[in-house]
This record gives C-alpha cells, sequence and structure tokens, in this order.
C-alpha cells in the first residue's frame, strides 16, 4: 500500500472515531419497582432481567449508544417523564397513556391481557360481569382498570363491585389464598410468574379471561420525543427485525411459561 493510500486510510479511520462518540446517545432507561417479570430488579443489578429490559438489551446491543438504569416506584417515574428533567427516557407503554412530549415504537411488544384468578377449591364461577356484582375483587393498588373501575364501589343501579387493594404481586395472591376476595384480576402474564414464584401452581386456579371487560391494550416502548431520530429508527428497525425472525413472540412465551 502507498504512502498516499495509508494516508487516506487514516484519515477516514480518524473521521470514524471523531464521529461515533457524536452519534452515541445516553439513554436513561427507566426501571419500575416491583412489576416483575416485566422488568425485574436485584440489589446488584437493576437490569437483571425481565421481558421489556431483555427487549431493551437486545435492541441495542452492538450499538453505540449507552443505557443508564434508573430505578424507581411507579408514581415516581411518571413524575420523572411528565417533568421534562429526564432527557431521553426509555421506558414502556400504552396509547392511552401518551402525553404531550411522548413517543411509542411503531411495533408493539406485547399485548396487556387481564384475567380473573380464582383459587379451583372456590364454588365462585365467572360467566359476565354481572357476576361479580356485590362481590369483593383483589385488585393492586394505585392500578386503573378500564371497563372494570365504574362499578367498583359504585352506587349505580346496574350494581357494584367492592374492591379490596393490594400493595404488591405477592400479597395479592396472599390475600386471594387467605379468602378476602372471590379472585384476583391482573394480565395473564403477571399472574402466572408470580404464582410461580410463591412456589403455587396454576392448575390450583382457574383463570377467566376478562377481555370483554378490560380491553387488550398493545404495550410498546415508549419514549422522550426529543430522544435523537438515529435512536428512534434503530429501535423500531431493531424490533421488526425480532418479530419478523420470532425472537419477540420466543421472549414472551419465556416470560409467560416460566
Amino acid at each position: 500500500m502507498t504512502g498516499q493510500c495509508m494516508r487516506r486510510l487514516w484519515a477516514v479511520l480518524l473521521c470514524w472515531g471523531l464521529l461515533a462518540p457524536a452519534l452515541a446517545a445516553d439513554i436513561s432507561y427507566m426501571v419500575i419497582e416491583q412489576v416483575e417479570p416485566f422488568q425485574i430488579v436485584t440489589r446488584d443489578d437493576p437490569m437483571h432481567g425481565g421481558l421489556v429490559t431483555e427487549i431493551v438489551r437486545q435492541v441495542f446491543h452492538g450499538s453505540p449508544h449507552r443505557i443508564h438504569p434508573i430505578v424507581a416506584p411507579g408514581p415516581r417515574m411518571a413524575s420523572l417523564r411528565s417533568s421534562g428533567q429526564t432527557p431521553n427516557w426509555l421506558s414502556y407503554g400504552a396509547r392511552p397513556w401518551l402525553q404531550p412530549g411522548w413517543q411509542m415504537s411503531q411495533q408493539p411488544i406485547f399485548s396487556w391481557h387481564h384475567v380473573l384468578a380464582v383459587p379451583r377449591s372456590s364454588r365462585f364461577r365467572y360467566h359476565r360481569l354481572r357476576d361479580l356484582f356485590e362481590q369483593q375483587l383483589i385488585l393492586m393498588h394505585g392500578y386503573d382498570y378500564p371497563g372494570l373501575d365504574n362499578y367498583l364501589r359504585s352506587k349505580s343501579a346496574q350494581g357494584r363491585i367492592i374492591d379490596q387493594r393490594a400493595l404488591s404481586q405477592d400479597s395479592a395472591i396472599r390475600m386471594l389464598r387467605a379468602g378476602r376476595g372471590v379472585g384476583y384480576v391482573d394480565t395473564e402474564m403477571r399472574l402466572l410468574y408470580n404464582l410461580r414464584e410463591q412456589g403455587l401452581s396454576p392448575d390450583d386456579f382457574r383463570f377467566y379471561d376478562l377481555s370483554a371487560v378490560i380491553p387488550v391494550i398493545d404495550i410498546h416502548l415508549m419514549y422522550d420525543r426529543s430522544m435523537p431520530e438515529e435512536v428512534k429508527t434503530l429501535i423500531d428497525s431493531r424490533l421488526a427485525q425480532m418479530r419478523q425472525s420470532g425472537q419477540l413472540a420466543a421472549m414472551v412465551r419465556h416470560y409467560r411459561l416460566h
């Protein structure tokens, strides 16, 4: 190789070396406490696991962008997103949750599907919404349940449902086993995961589909609208590849069954 060619090669390499840091973005990945199996946190590792965390890892694998996890309870995380004081934040959410300045990935990553869990030993059977009237249901504290909220402790002539609120998924399952309600409402994936985490078999429960009451919604990666365009493009292209290859479906299936 001639001296002139070598100089040109070094010039190209130098340019790439100077440009690469400018293209790298710092991403504030928001990890919410107690939302297993979507995000799983340990004392030493805020990105220990979870469906959303594994998807985020895969999306940014091999890219120059840097992921900085922020761990906080859900209400605190909502405040950080809305305040505008956390640039380039990345989380997950659904279209009904969008606020000004927020944006979603084009591809959904999984579906939010609610079920009613009832101990198999219980005589209670669910067929339609009115079966829940004047019954006590175990729900999570601080959560909304579209389609169900209007009936919670309602004075409507149509009927009311009495809610017992739990502070965690673990306590909700303990309340259910103690007979504090006829059933516990949660997303199917989270419910199955937490039953297994407590050493319980899903076979000991009946699961009733509530999609006719609480609509199924698609969950996307959600992020700061001011996120660099190259990061948005990367998110959408990687998610499309993961969906087409079946990798995304395999990850969802893993967390549903394990």
